[in-house]
């Protein structure tokens, strides 16, 4: 027992004096989420100030007199577009989709034609395209407006067109929160844990055959076993360190966030913290037995660094699995490690309940990949500095 704490000990603290694992693993952890998340405030911000800006920018209003009536009685300023619009929207002068109304169209409104509305807007002009939801759900509304009239001049009743009515009923529970844009979180958690672990893990083992000191430590009396155990638990821990100090970093990041629709859907409390800490501590461990082993029999940092980076290409490629079935996913999806743990870290951030059968399922298939692996390196220990 004291050699292996012993073997634990040295690697920790080969593991906090290299800087390149330290500077990682607080990037990483400290940086990631905070930082998406506020992207995500922004975008939203942008978006909302958009349909709150109440303007329309166009080109031929005078052409439309009911159409620009109907704008100004809705609140909306009506701006004219320049004459040079398609370039400055292209440069990204303009902020605003520019509306095109043809020469023809009070002729066509009078004999009761079609009339064709354009917009303008270039797709690599984001704010011009924030605009553009507002601005359709404008002309819809004129749209409906206008058949109504058409309809009531004509003696009939708008009701003959909306014979069945239509209405969603939304089956989320009392508790639940709204998640849309924090989707993405449960992957980046995974994504730290994988990037803040695999410097250890090639250091542990590639790094020291570079070195040449993995060869002294092989003549003492020490186990492949011991030598295993002992490097995946200093990994596995600073691992855990690097899901703690992502866990910690939702909570100032909520008080930066100035949008309060992400305000709304993104709340976060030490209930939420201790349920990821439960749900992700098995998927730790079993993920720094894994890059352990695929690193031990590397020579050179860089050829680790490669070949663990097969795990930052599995990981977003598992999480795929549900859009293959749209329904309900089947049960083994259960017992597959980083899915199950996306999808509880899903429903924690919705404020969903815990399927502790689920939880218990996780730790089972994750625990059972870790006692392989785990095996795996105990018995190539001392084989790979004999290659």
């Amino acid at each position: 027992m004291s050699v292996g704490f012993t073997i634990v000990l040295k690697e920790l603290k080969d593991a906090l004096r290299d800087k390149r694992t330290l500077l990682t693993a607080l990037a990483t952890s400290l940086f990631g989420v905070p930082l998406m998340l506020l992207i995500f405030s922004v975008v939203l911000s942008q978006v909302e100030g958009q349909e709150e800006r109440r303007e329309v920018m166009a080109v031929g209003m005078e052409h439309a007199p009911q159409l620009e009536n109907f704008i100004q009685r809705q609140g909306y300023t009506i701006l004219k577009a320049p004459a040079d619009y398609e370039q400055k929207s292209r440069s990204k002068e303009l902020s605003l989709p520019v509306l095109l109304v043809p020469e023809d169209a009070e002729q066509r409104f009078l004999h009761g034609e079609k009339v064709t509305l354009k917009i303008a807007y270039d797709t690599a002009n984001r704010s011009a395209e924030f605009g553009l939801r507002p601005l359709r759900r404008l002309l819809e509304g004129f749209a409906q407006e206008t058949m109504i009239a058409d309809l009531t001049m004509r003696g009939i009743s708008s009701d003959l067109l909306q014979r069945v009515e239509v209405k969603e009923v939304y089956l989320r529970a009392a508790e639940e929160r709204r998640a849309t844009v924090t989707e993405m979180l449960p992957m980046m958690v995974l994504m730290a844990i994988v990037v803040g672990g695999m410097y250890a893990s090639i250091d542990t083992t590639a790094g020291e055959r570079e070195r040449g000191s993995l060869e002294p430590l092989m003549m003492n009396p020490v186990g492949g076993v011991q030598l295993a155990l002992g490097k995946w638990l200093a990994v596995t821990l600073v691992g855990m360190a690097v899901l703690a100090l992502t866990i910690l970093s939702f909570f100032p990041t909520q008080a930066l966030i100035q949008n309060e629709t992400l305000k709304a859907e993104f709340q976060f409390g030490l209930r939420d913290a201790g349920y990821f800490m439960l749900v992700l501590t098995p998927l730790v461990a079993m993920v720094s037995a894994i890059q352990i082993a695929l690193s031990l029999s590397c020579k050179s940092f860089k050829e680790a660094q490669i070949r663990t980076q097969l795990t930052t290409m599995i990981i977003p490629m598992i999480s795929l699995v549900p859009v293959m079935f749209p329904g309900r996913e089947p049960a083994w999806t259960a017992w597959v490690p980083v899915l199950t743990q996306n999808q509880m870290l899903g429903k924690i951030l919705k404020g969903a309940s815990l399927d502790w059968t689920a939880v218990g399922v996780s730790w089972v298939a994750a625990t059972a990949l870790t006692v392989i692996f785990l095996a795996y390196t105990a018995r190539k220990m001392r084989q790979v500095v004999m290659l």
